[in-house]
């Protein structure tokens, strides 16, 4: 079972009231906050606040303060995520000025086109031209196979 922080989604929607475009929806199994169906924020299953801010110099200056962590997915890191520090969850205005600021980043994202993930392809094993070579047109034992129907 998921554990769920209904306080801190509270925390969230308070932070977030009045800004435009914000929709509430469950993401990656936890309550997460949407600018025009871009997601800006959510609630981890640790019961830490998460922000997303994909500019560097937000990102960094959030990182930079004191019980900041990265959001850790099991071994990966979510890139541009910031476990805010849990003293926000008291400092309610510091909180919400980094959620509005959250919130702007997702927006100004929003029409931008999302880049879709690269596909990983298997290389393909060359096989040596003298077994194809030898192989083609028979089946073991070294018989001949029959034409196909329709090829002479």
């Amino acid at each position: 079972m998921v554990a769920t922080y209904p306080h801190l989604t509270e925390l969230l929607e308070e932070a977030s009231q009045r800004l435009p475009a914000v929709s509430r929806r469950r993401m990656f199994g936890c309550d997460a906050l949407f600018a025009n169906d871009t997601i800006y924020a959510l609630v981890w299953k640790t019961g830490r606040i998460g922000l997303r801010f994909p500019e560097a110099t937000a990102f960094e200056e959030l990182m930079g303060r004191p019980g900041s962590d990265p959001w850790m997915a099991g071994p990966k890191t979510m890139s541009h995520w910031v476990l805010v520090p849990e003293s926000f969850h008291d400092e309610t205005e510091e909180l919400t000025r980094w959620v509005r600021r959250a919130h702007a980043l997702a927006l100004a994202n929003a029409g931008a086109p999302k880049t879709p993930a690269r596909k990983k392809t298997a290389k393909k094993e060359a096989r040596p031209a003298a077994k194809k070579a030898t192989t083609r047109g028979r089946v073991s034992g070294g018989a001949r196979r029959a034409p196909s129907p329709g090829k002479a």
